[in-house]
């Protein structure tokens, strides 16, 4: 199937809805952007009901609006709903920091040490898609290791939500080399098992997204003054 990456283990709604993911949180398909399920099932060469089950596990994760007679669209968070969420979801960074401080495996750390080293590599050939997957597996990682199933579930559905806001935060980052010394202050405290460093240090490694959301307003407020401007003249 053109576009996707076969996942023998996954039935094709779920192929999809990957394949959909990624467009979505890769500012592909834009908030607010209507899904043409006839183009996109020729697109992807498949056919509409296995589309409309990946749209519906795409509407629990609430990355797209499902309207009757209207179809899907991509969710359009508002400013105000982003910066919420980033608030709730600083809160589970710093509490999965701190558990897993307290409960993380060598094994843990060490594959969280291997995500570092992918950053690293990415950053030498200036490949920031690259850059971005192994950040979020860091991050992610992390979280991880927190080993508390509950923390983990809930954090990776707020993290897909504000996916593409960190996406952004990557790709609007003009100096990498300071985003890297947080990594290595990040990856010390963990390593020596402080959590309430750990939870810190991750709470401020947000400023990013933070940031990325600001811009976003900026730009909202610019184009809202834009088109007042031409109603008026």
């Amino acid at each position: 199937m053109a576009g996707l990456t076969p996942v023998a283990a996954q039935p094709l709604p779920q192929q999809i809805a990957s394949h959909l993911r990624d467009m979505i949180i890769h500012d592909i398909l834009k908030p607010g952007e209507r899904i043409r399920e006839v183009p996109l099932s020729a697109e992807l060469k498949v056919s509409r009901t296995p589309l409309r089950d990946a749209l519906k596990i795409l509407a629990v994760e609430r990355l797209v609006d499902l309207a009757p007679n209207r179809g899907a669209v991509v969710t359009d968070l508002s400013i105000e709903e982003m910066r919420d969420l980033l608030r709730v979801y600083s809160s589970l960074e710093g509490l999965g920091a701190q558990m897993a401080c307290e409960r993380a495996l060598p094994a843990d750390i060490t594959a969280i040490h291997d995500w570092q080293h992918e950053m690293l590599a990415a950053f030498e050939r200036n490949d920031r898609l690259r850059y971005f997957r192994a950040n979020q597996a860091f991050h992610l990682n992390i979280i991880k290791a927190s080993r508390n199933a509950s923390l983990i579930e809930v954090h990776g559905q707020l993290n897909l939500r504000l996916y593409r806001v960190r996406y952004l935060a990557i790709m609007q980052q003009k100096e990498w080399t300071f985003v890297s010394s947080q990594h290595e202050a990040i990856l010390a405290a963990l390593d020596q098992r402080d959590g309430p460093l750990l939870s810190r240090l991750l709470i401020e490694h947000l400023s990013g997204a933070w940031r990325a959301i600001a811009t976003l307003e900026a730009a909202s407020v610019a184009q809202d003054h834009q088109t007042r401007s031409g109603t008026l003249s």
